[in-house]
C-alpha cells in the first residue's frame, strides 16, 4: 500500500545508526533533548512542525529515503493493524 498513512498518524522517532545510515535524518529530523534521549529515540521525524507528514514523505505518498528508511519503518507491516488504524483516522479507504 502506498499511501503514506501511518508516516501522518503516527510519531516516528528514529535511533542514532539510523541517522548514520542515512545522514538526511539529521538535516530534516529534530535531534531529541538529552534527558528524553534513547538508543531507539534519538531523533523526531514526525510530528515537525508545520509538517502534515515525515518529511521524507514525497507528494505521491513514497518514500524519499525508502532503500535506507529507518528500523521503525522497515518494522511497519503493511496491511497490519496499525496500518489499517492509521488508514482509518486519515479517512482512507482500508478495503
Amino acid at each position: 500500500m502506498d499511501c503514506g498513512a501511518c508516516c501522518g498518524c503516527y510519531p516516528i522517532f528514529v535511533s542514532e545508526s539510523d541517522a548514520e545510515k542515512e545522514p538526511k535524518i539529521i538535516e530534516e529530523g529534530i535531534l531529541e533533548k538529552n534527558f528524553l534521549r534513547t538508543e531507539q529515540r534519538a531523533y523526531r521525524l514526525y510530528p515537525l512542525p508545520f509538517l502534515k507528514a515525515c518529511p521524507f514523505l514525497r507528494e505521491d505518498k513514497l518514500c524519499r529515503i525508502y532503500e535506507t528508511r529507518p528500523e521503525v519503518c522497515r518494522k511497519f507491516e503493511a496491511g497490519s493493524k496499525q496500518c489499517i488504524e492509521a488508514r482509518r483516522r486519515l479517512g482512507i479507504n482500508t478495503q
